[in-house]
């Protein structure tokens, strides 16, 4: 600990010290003396940023702003277009149980029209919401809520512009539940 405090304080480092950091943090030994090449969590030899280990999902509705994951947790998690995802929360009572008030979730934007029976984003009046739509076959969804208390609404074929899609839920997560 003293030893890192000197250092952070300005102390001078030993070549052993800085050629262990540089190894252990997966840097060259010309980055750490002159900024020269591949920095850390860059994969480029240029030592630009495109390849980082990590992502950060944006919100829906404010894309400055997110939750930071790890890339490959999320290439594994959801083989998806990372750059089409986005985060929302749930509110409400109508999604549960699968989605409490306050889940997180994660849409996947590029999918624009209703083809299997999931869960999807979507706006209507003004109003986001999370539903399950199942797909008619003569045409139109039929929108589920997952609280029995709430019954499916059938939308026919030339009513579905009364919402708007914004993507499938691919991801959800919370609080655990008792």
């Amino acid at each position: 600990y003293t030893t890192l405090r000197d250092y952070m304080n300005g102390g001078e480092m030993k070549f052993s010290a800085i050629a262990s950091l540089a190894r252990v943090c997966g840097v060259s030994l010309d980055w750490v003396a002159f900024g020269n090449g591949a920095g850390p969590g860059t994969d480029n030899p240029d030592g630009t940023a495109s390849a980082t280990r990590q992502i950060v999902i944006p919100w829906h509705d404010n894309h400055e702003d997110g939750l930071r994951v790890g890339r490959d947790w999320l290439q594994s998690a959801i083989p998806r277009d990372l750059s089409a995802l986005c985060l929302m929360t749930s509110e409400g009572d109508a999604m549960e149980p699968t989605l409490t008030s306050g889940d997180l979730v994660i849409v996947d934007r590029s999918v624009t029209t209703v083809t299997a029976s999931a869960l999807y984003a979507l706006e209507s009046s003004g109003t986001l919401m999370i539903r399950r739509l199942d797909p008619r076959l003569g045409g139109g969804v039929r929108v589920i809520a997952d609280n029995h208390r709430y019954p499916p609404q059938d939308i026919e074929e030339n009513r579905l512009d009364c919402f708007r899609l914004l993507g499938e839920v691919v991801w959800t997560g919370g609080v655990p539940r008792p």
